[in-house]
């Protein structure tokens, strides 16, 4: 493994979804294991996007913050695989040693620390890359942050702010939490605004912006050009409770109070 990059003008923030990265590298390596396919993927990284920091985020042992806020939070998940763990314990140390900075937060999820650091960073002059396979964190893309998303299923794809609105049928990164409590995340098991679905939930963001200026004038959603926008609007106004919370679990949390110095981060130039 290399901590180093070529000498690069400007600066480049490479951000991983630490647990992300190891849970694709476990199921797409046989026998499974973490070590050797996450530096790999690490190095490739760096390399490919010429980072000159670099941050590795994890996941906390739950609960966090979305648990204590609605119990069913990730109900139903498969339990991790044996020997996973231990193997993630190791890769810590391993990266550790090796001098990255490696961030875990008691309360918070990896998305919720690259999201206070990729703004954190973006105030700070970097260029921000986030590793992951979560669409979720498609909300932080911006022209300076942009998100590499894998996957055992397809290729990997690079979405910059265009391919991120493509990607949500006109929507924009600043909405996606907004459209997830709408129409629901299976994979978080959070089932949205009952009624709602994919082709509503864009339609009303298309119209309106965001959930607050949907309740703001919540009448005018019985006039929207779209099917049903009479009974969309009773659903609405019967469950704002339920939107507002599902909107809090869908939006990645941006001001976690984190001890991190981005220079610190700084990637040993290759000889």
């Amino acid at each position: 493994m290399t901590n180093g990059i070529s000498a690069n003008v400007g600066k480049n923030l490479a951000l991983i979804d630490g647990h992300a990265v190891a849970f694709h590298c476990w199921y797409t390596s046989d026998p499974n294991e973490v070590i050797e396919g996450f530096i790999d993927m690490l190095d490739d990284s760096v390399r490919k996007h010429r980072a000159t920091h670099a941050v590795i985020t994890f996941d906390p042992p739950p609960p966090v913050f979305r648990h204590h806020l609605y119990p069913d939070y990730k109900a139903g998940r498969p339990p991790v695989p044996e020997g996973f763990l231990e193997e993630c314990e190791e890769l810590r140390e391993l990266l550790t040693d090796e001098g990255y900075v490696v961030v875990e937060q008691e309360g918070y999820e990896a998305d919720d620390l690259i999201g206070t650091l990729s703004e954190l960073a973006e105030r700070s002059g970097f260029n921000t890359l986030i590793s992951t396979c979560d669409l979720d964190l498609l909300q932080l893309v911006t022209e300076k942050v942009s998100a590499e998303v894998f996957s055992q299923y397809w290729p990997t794809r690079m979405f910059d702010v265009e391919k991120t609105v493509t990607r949500f049928k006109g929507l924009r990164p600043g909405q996606i939490a907004d459209y997830k409590a709408l129409a629901g995340d299976r994979s978080d098991n959070l089932p949205g605004v009952p009624g709602i679905g994919d082709v509503t939930a864009t339609v009303l963001l298309r119209e309106k912006g965001s959930i607050e200026a949907i309740y703001q004038d919540l009448e005018s959603v019985s006039d929207l050009p779209m099917r049903g926008a009479v009974r969309t609007a009773r659903v609405l106004g019967e469950n704002k409770e339920q939107a507002f919370l599902m909107k809090r679990l869908t939006s990645i949390v941006r001001d976690v109070s984190l001890d991190v110095n981005l220079e610190s981060a700084a990637l040993r130039v290759a000889a």
